[in-house]
């Protein structure tokens, strides 16, 4: 057959003429004297479009990550994913490849890692859904975006093989909260059994957190943040397949007796605390330095106006602007708007001069809630309560008194939140949540001193002991020098120690050879799989090779069938008209 060969521009490239015998699928094909020409369109791709096409990009999630991006920026879901470690693959790169450059990256053996399958879930949430398995490994890296790497450590930190997950097994992530700090940190993952109920687990639990083994705490299951929070208790009674969870669920849990003391706390739960975050808007922004920084610009450190601040009578003005402009406005929302402010401003105060805290709160803010406090029969024991309190805070400085030695028990505070609490129906929930405030704060200082003079205490039981332990000391080297006779059998002893040693340094030899043997059996292992990879090539080439084959003879069948519709065409006009 003849080469005929011609070139056109199109949008993408050139359009070629080809001999057909080059050719595998022929889009359009027709004889030109004698010659079947086959037209085909060959696209030519630009840089970018090529890079794309062959290269992707792989996410991989750590532990590391969890635990630095949640509480700090992150609240609601596992990670950003578009903060953790990228890597540039070529999509055709089987995931076995794959996985010994994240081992060289990560400086961990590729049999310490495991690799999960990241997966959208239908309320909008990213979760580890199940590992991969040895198919999808041995395959192409393309299918993938982002994974999970789950890395397992023994005692002492020490790398350890990712165990065998049964069926029944289910991994689950863990946040703790803090509701003293109001703060929610990712503590660790756990596989527990689907058939267990969450007492079994109560000890590992507080392993995580660092409490007693028998700590009593709360468990919530974070489902979901959008469009609204959803944090619900798990119920201990039941398993956790009962409970319907299942692998990347997110279980946060606190101690039990926060939740006891509701009103020390803002947020003395899970739950509460998470809807107060997303009320703010800023469940993957860090709020602790966006509110430390706004606190810090309304209160100077000495407790004194700055010079962005508003004077006092500038304060007292606009909030009698804010009574007026929102008479209009429901009791509640009105108290919730006052109390995050005052609540904010407590914070900040506290911040900079506890004893300036003190002084505004009790002696200006508690008295400017009175202004919200609607008149009624019980104004006046209102009043009279609150002054009760402000006298015993404020007629002298209790912190002063407590540096001078005032006995504790004197000091009634809490005996007036008692009768507060009593007649509670009297006061605004404001009112009562700064009561509340003042006196848990008041309570601290208490605590505080309290410490500081059993720590006093302690510094003088260490001093005696310290001069008891001189004394000791100076009687045990009056011994020792009285002793040397006994020096043969110390002698005695360390020789049996060098004995011990010895036996020890056998051993250690004889582990150092059986890791050397294991060593050279993996060397083995390795070897096998080289071998067959190169049996799959081979399979892999033979089969493109009786491919190339089968597609020649359709190839030929075409061309003969050609041939064959040309000499009927021929042999039609023949018998027609017969050349003799």
């Amino acid at each position: 057959m003849k080469h005929r060969f011609n070139e056109r521009e199109s949008d993408w490239g050139f359009r070629y003429f080809i001999p057909f015998d080059e050719l595998y699928n022929p889009s359009r094909g027709y004889l030109v004297n004698d010659t079947l020409v086959v037209e085909v369109e060959v696209t030519c791709s630009v840089d970018e479009k090529e890079d794309e096409d062959l290269y992707t990009y792989i996410k991989v999630v750590q532990d590391e990550d969890l635990a630095e991006q949640i509480g700090n920026y992150i609240f609601f879901d596992l990670v950003d994913d578009e903060k953790v470690r990228s890597f540039r693959v070529q999509k055709k790169t089987t995931f076995y490849i794959f996985k010994e450059e994240v081992a060289n990256e990560f400086g961990i053996p590729a049999q310490f890692l495991r690799f999960w399958l990241w997966e959208k879930r239908q309320n909008n949430t990213y979760r580890p859904s199940r590992p991969l398995t040895q198919i999808e490994e041995a395959g192409p890296v393309g299918q993938f975006n982002t994974v999970f790497l789950e890395v397992e450590h023994g005692p002492g930190f020490r790398l350890i093989t990712p165990l065998n997950k049964r069926n029944d097994d289910i991994l689950l992530f863990f946040k703790l909260y803090y509701p003293e700090k109001e703060e929610l940190r990712y503590v660790g993952k756990l596989f527990v059994n689907r058939t267990d109920k969450p007492p079994e687990i109560l000890t590992k639990l507080n392993k995580l957190a660092g409490y007693d083994p028998d700590e009593e705490i709360n468990l919530f299951e974070e489902i979901r943040f959008s469009p609204v929070v959803m944090c619900e208790p798990v119920d201990k009674k039941l398993t956790f397949q009962q409970s319907e969870l299942r692998n990347g669920d997110i279980i946060c849990f606190q101690k039990a007796s926060a939740m006891d003391n509701v009103k020390l706390f803002r947020y003395p739960d899970v739950p509460s605390y998470l809807k107060y975050v997303s009320s703010r808007k800023i469940p993957f922004s860090s709020s602790d330095k966006e509110s430390k920084d706004e606190r810090s610009s309304a209160f100077s450190s000495s407790g004194k106006e700055s010079k962005d601040e508003q004077s006092s009578e500038e304060q007292n003005k606009n909030i009698i602007d804010f009574q007026q402009t929102n008479c209009n406005e429901n009791t509640d929302a009105l108290e919730s708007k006052v109390k995050i402010e005052t609540i904010e401003k407590i914070d900040a105060m506290v911040d900079e001069d506890v004893i300036v805290a003190i002084d505004k709160v009790l002696s200006e803010w508690i008295t400017i809630s009175l202004q919200y406090q609607p008149s009624n029969g019980g104004q006046e024991k209102v009043s009279k309560l609150l002054q009760e309190l402000r006298n015993i805070a404020f007629k002298e400085d209790l912190v002063k008194k407590f540096k001078e030695g005032l006995v504790v028990h004197e000091v009634n505070f809490n005996a007036v939140k008692e009768k507060i609490d009593a007649n509670d129906d009297l006061f605004s929930s404001h009112q009562l949540e700064q009561v509340s405030i003042v006196v848990n704060l008041l309570n601290n200082i208490v605590r505080v001193f309290e410490k500081l003079e059993k720590l006093k205490k302690e510094q003088d039981s260490a001093k005696k002991s310290i001069d008891q332990d001189k004394q000791a000391l100076k009687e045990t080297r009056q011994k020792i020098l009285t002793s040397k006779t006994s020096f043969t059998n110390h002698q005695t002893e360390f020789d049996s120690l060098d004995a011990q040693i010895y036996d020890l340094k056998v051993k250690l030899e004889e582990l150092q050879g059986e890791r050397a043997k294991i060593a050279e059996v993996q060397d083995q292992e390795k070897d096998k799989i080289t071998s067959l990879n190169k049996e799959v090539k081979s399979i892999l080439h033979r089969l493109v090779d009786d491919q190339i084959k089968l597609k020649n003879v359709v190839v030929k069948i075409v061309e003969a069938e050609t041939n064959l519709q040309n000499l009927e065409k021929l042999y039609q006009t023949f018998k027609k008209f017969p050349p003799f």
